[in-house]
């Protein structure tokens, strides 16, 4: 008898840590479009570039960008944590000045990095955004300031990050701003779940910190256990990335918006 009490009292724990916001939130405009991962890229257009942003405002799409802190406390639009992949520069962006980080091509085009200043600028409240806050370090800072910036923003918009502290700062400071825990499941790769962080977010069990208003989940691992659990619950579902039209169709019965890149869906919204 006591181990069935402890059982169910550990189960009772475990859905509580793994519950999302309790009351849901509707996405309104938010939900209604499809999300450019990084911008409508291609061969001439790199990723994160703001011709590839002015191309999905174009198109009638969202936008799902990343932003990162720079060393001088810079807000700047890039994905990875390394220049290596798209300027061919062996640093870190959080060591590099703006000042460096002007020097840096993006897939050796002549297009830069643009600052959230130049992205906001160009996409000018013309249609949602998905901003995704990169984890590090400053994370709080990061926060920070990117919230005093959108206070100053007319459009729409919500954040996500694999950063539960991110999420809890939204919640704590800014809990009107839609949030999302991005995460995935236990059948990721390997690659994804090496390390002891990423299997614990791979649980849910961080949802706990933040309880986002929306799950942000890797479309090619949706179906793990914990994941289903989630699903009891009535949060906002979002899948990333989404690389066909064939996959959207499939996915979109099970989730408010999707986040794709590599091709061009037939409707711009869900």
């Amino acid at each position: 008898m006591a181990a069935l009490l402890i059982a169910a009292g550990l189960a009772a724990l475990y859905l509580f840590l793994i519950a999302p916001r309790f009351r849901r939130r509707p996405m309104g405009a938010l939900g209604k479009v499809w999300y450019a991962h990084r911008g409508l890229w291609n061969d001439e257009l790199p990723e994160n570039s703001l011709p590839a942003f002015r191309a999905a405002v174009g198109g009638g799409f969202g936008i799902e960008t990343d932003v990162h802190l720079t060393k001088d406390e810079q807000l700047v639009i890039f994905h990875d944590d390394w220049l290596d992949r798209m300027c061919g520069v062996h640093r870190r962006i959080t060591d590099c000045t703006l000042e460096e980080l002007r020097a840096c091509r993006l897939k050796g085009t002549g297009f830069g990095i643009p600052t959230l200043d130049e992205f906001l600028d160009t996409v000018a409240a013309r249609t949602p955004l998905l901003i995704e806050i990169k984890t590090g370090p400053r994370v709080p800072r990061l926060c920070e300031l990117l919230n005093e910036r959108l206070t100053r923003y007319a459009g729409a918009y919500m954040i996500e990050s694999f950063d539960p502290r991110a999420v809890r700062w939204y919640r704590r400071h800014r809990p009107d701003i839609l949030r999302g825990q991005l995460t995935f499941g236990l059948t990721a790769s390997s690659a994804v779940t090496r390390n002891s962080v990423t299997r614990l977010l791979a649980t849910q069990a961080v949802n706990a910190l933040g309880r986002p208003d929306f799950i942000a989940v890797e479309a090619a691992s949706d179906r793990s256990l914990p994941l289903r659990l989630v699903r009891m619950f009535r949060a906002h579902w979002v899948a990333w990335t989404v690389r066909s039209q064939s996959q959207m169709d499939q996915l979109r019965p099970r989730y408010d918006t999707q986040i794709f890149e590599g091709f061009v869906p037939r409707e711009d919204h869900p």
